[in-house]
């Protein structure tokens, strides 16, 4: 069975829509649980992209008219 038939599902059996299923839903909770586990790195990169895009642009002087 090609895998295009399987995820379409039409011959599927329950054995094989259950793998499926608890395959996708194992991605679900590793990606969250990667997610949590980097929180850290992730809010450290938003902050060091926000300062390199925001204090710039504080730093600058006003312009005058």
């Amino acid at each position: 069975m090609a895998i295009d038939e399987l995820l379409e599902g039409r011959e599927l059996t329950g054995r094989q829509a259950a793998i499926v299923f608890f395959t996708f839903l194992a991605l679900i909770v590793l990606a969250a649980l990667l997610l949590i586990a980097f929180s850290d790195f992730f809010r450290n990169l938003v902050i060091t992209v926000q300062a390199a895009v925001v204090v710039p642009a504080a730093r600058s002087p006003p312009t005058r008219r």
